[in-house]
């Protein structure tokens, strides 16, 4: 059984989906994104809604809610260091390619976080080109909002 929700945000409403203990998608387009077959269920994600507040009041670094991410090897080493990446900081995309063992694969750590199923949950956002800001799915406005609430 899969659930879905919407949740407003300062950055918009996000769509989530989940099965009974992991959340699976978090998306920046809405319910419009989830296109899985799922029952509508706010109660599902209490524990979601309430950590997505607290991070955007401020209050919370990182989220305790359990995830599955179905992805080869090396996204999954890749989502693995992204999660190390300490709130309010950033690291460039060739940085998280050592990391996660693969030095040269800058562009496919890049490919990988625009396929992140979730993004602040994963905080694809804290990762950076050496030169800018680089991409971000959600677009540049949310990440340049993102990395702002982090670092004030």
């Amino acid at each position: 059984m899969l659930y879905k929700a919407a949740f407003k945000t300062p950055i918009g409403t996000l769509g989530l989906l989940a099965n009974k203990e992991q959340l699976l998608k978090l998306s920046f387009k809405g319910l419009k994104d989830i296109t899985e077959e799922a029952k509508e269920d706010k109660s599902r994600f209490k524990l979601l809604f309430r950590e997505l507040d607290e991070y955007f009041a401020g209050e919370r670094e990182q989220f305790s809610v359990d995830y599955l991410v179905d992805t080869s090897p090396f996204a999954a080493r890749v989502y693995k260091e992204m999660v190390k990446i300490p709130y309010g900081t950033t690291m460039s995309y060739s940085e998280l390619a050592r990391k996660s063992g693969r030095k040269l694969a800058y562009r496919a750590v890049g490919t990988t976080c625009g396929k992140n199923p979730l993004p602040l949950i994963i905080p694809c956002h804290r990762v950076t080109a050496v030169n800018g800001l680089g991409g971000f799915g959600g677009g540049l406005d949310t990440k340049r909002f993102l990395l702002n609430l982090e670092t004030n």
